[in-house]
């Protein structure tokens, strides 16, 4: 089992753009290369919930943060038949879409796996993750109030400037679906993307604030972080973990 460094400390801050309670926290990867897993879904796509329940299972999974990180972006593109899904952003299907243009999907689809910037489809029998035996140098990643700052330390230079990548996650969601193809169901969702951003640096640090949230029904919020080169969506390090339950002040 590989572990890597988690630890929180300080005192209570209330990051008043995301909604969320959170101490002085701080992530790092380790040297070895985390696992990214992110799916696309939609609210609206009948054949989603069986991957969205795959992906909802490793909150339970007993390397979930050390070893593998999921993200679930939502995607729009469904949204004109019949149901707009609460959780959706264009900008999670142009992601989606620059990974088809990298030849890393062989089209734009719903569920869609990507691990470690590759498609990959769970079996019905083997539904084991990839693993990574990389070494992809430490991610650090720490956060103030609502100021974040990130240093990446690469085992090896990597050419061109470097994309940090920031996702706020919403665990604990949950939609009554009134129309469209999944019409009466009652979807629960972990690990989604309500707040998105990137930040370009040649230097491998960076300092921003934490994105804003699409959405603030969540009960409890994770964060996930990862590093790319500027013309590749593919992750080189990733890191993540909890942050604090949503404040009720």
């Amino acid at each position: 089992m590989r572990l890597g460094n988690f630890r929180l400390v300080g005192v209570l801050l209330v990051l008043v753009n995301v909604n969320v309670v959170a101490e002085e926290f701080s992530y790092s990867s380790g040297p070895q290369k985390t696992v990214l897993i992110e799916l696309y879904t939609s609210e609206g796509c009948n054949s989603c919930p069986p991957a969205e329940e795959y992906l909802n299972s490793l909150k339970q999974h007993e390397d979930l943060w050390r070893v593998y990180i999921p993200v679930a972006f939502h995607v729009n593109y469904w949204d004109y038949i019949g149901w707009v899904d609460p959780y959706a952003d264009a900008a999670h299907g142009k992601r989606q879409s620059w990974y088809a243009q990298q030849r890393n999907l062989r089209t734009v689809y719903t569920p869609a796996f990507v691990v470690n910037g590759k498609a990959w489809r769970p079996g019905w029998i083997n539904r084991q993750l990839p693993e990574s035996n990389e070494s992809a140098g430490e991610l650090k990643v720490d956060i103030t109030g609502q100021q974040l700052t990130a240093r990446y330390q690469p085992l090896q230079p990597v050419a061109g400037k470097l994309t940090l990548n920031i996702a706020v996650l919403g665990m604990g969601l949950t939609s009554h679906i009134k129309a469209g193809e999944n019409k009466g169901r009652t979807a629960r969702h972990e690990f989604v993307v309500i707040g998105y951003k990137t930040l370009v640096a040649n230097n491998g640090f960076w300092s921003t604030r934490l994105p804003a949230l699409l959405n603030k029904e969540a009960t409890q919020h994770a964060l996930a972080v990862w590093v790319s080169q500027l013309n590749d969506p593919s992750p080189l390090q990733a890191v993540g973990g909890l942050l604090s339950p949503v404040s009720t002040k």
